[in-house]
């Protein structure tokens, strides 16, 4: 009797401990509980099958609504989504007192899972939101109340504006661990740093050409004025041996930059 005693009440502990501490039916709890835990991916066998045994318990609607709503919060972003495909298969195929019980529901789930996952399960999540809004029942009728949708709409409109403004130059995370997220930045860096650098680069080789282009218009005025006065010499010298022009030297410098720049970038790469 005694050991019966603990073993109850471990298995209450226990259910507590799972969020489940107000479910009507622990049993049924459980075991849907440990269905979700198969449902890994988009499979619509599970999905239906999952569907098929929320309908046929409707009297226990809470327990099944609850299950779904435990795993949603405490599963791994990368299994939110079928769990969330299964929420909707249920609303839309079985409706009735489940979509009755997610009127005050439905509005927290969506944001919080929202917040959770990435950027193509967010794109994912909306189509399916706006399938609630005249894409149930014939086109005709929306899933909730037009007040709830427009409340989902709206949250989900101020948290995107939000991340806009707080991090304009950031790309946007992709990924369901925070690893993912250090590499995405560590990426973002590197770039930004090699832009720097060839800004840098670009900068040095225009004050290089400047500082030549007025040395080369000093010396073209003294080429000019030694050129006059030894006018009849340079008239017998080879045409090789002529000192070239100054137009020409700076073409020559600038070409000589120009190659040093691209050594610099492909080192760099």
């Amino acid at each position: 009797m005694a050991s019966t005693t603990a073993s109850a009440g471990n298995n209450s502990n226990g259910s507590r401990a799972a969020g489940s501490g107000n479910v009507g039916n622990k049993v049924l709890y459980r075991e849907y509980r440990g269905a979700l835990g198969k449902l890994t991916f988009n499979s619509k066998p599970i999905i239906n099958d999952l569907s098929k045994r929320a309908e046929a318990n409707v009297a226990d609607a809470e327990t099944i609504i609850m299950a779904i709503e435990q795993h949603l919060r405490f599963s791994v972003p990368k299994l939110k989504l079928p769990a969330f495909y299964l929420l909707d298969s249920i609303l839309k195929n079985v409706g009735g007192m489940y979509v009755s019980l997610m009127h005050g529901r439905i509005g927290k789930i969506f944001v919080e899972m929202w917040k959770s996952v990435d950027e193509e399960v967010r794109g994912k999540m909306e189509r399916t939101l706006r399938t609630w809004r005249h894409g149930f029942d014939g086109g005709y009728k929306n899933l909730f109340p037009d007040f709830v949708l427009r409340q989902i709409e709206e949250d989900i409109g101020r948290l995107k504006a939000r991340a806009k403004d707080a991090e304009p130059g950031l790309p946007p995370a992709k990924g369901d661990s925070v690893l993912d997220n250090l590499t995405n930045m560590q990426s973002y860096s590197k770039k930004r740093a090699l832009e720097q650098r060839q800004k840098s680069i670009q900068r040095e080789v225009t004050a290089r050409a400047d500082r030549h282009s007025s040395s080369s218009r000093s010396e073209g005025r003294s080429s000019s004025r030694r050129d006059s006065n030894h006018h009849s010499h340079s008239q017998h010298e080879h045409p090789s041996k002529r000192s070239r022009a100054p137009s020409q030297s700076k073409a020559d410098h600038n070409q000589g930059l120009l190659q040093e720049v691209n050594k610099l970038l492909i080192k760099k790469k």
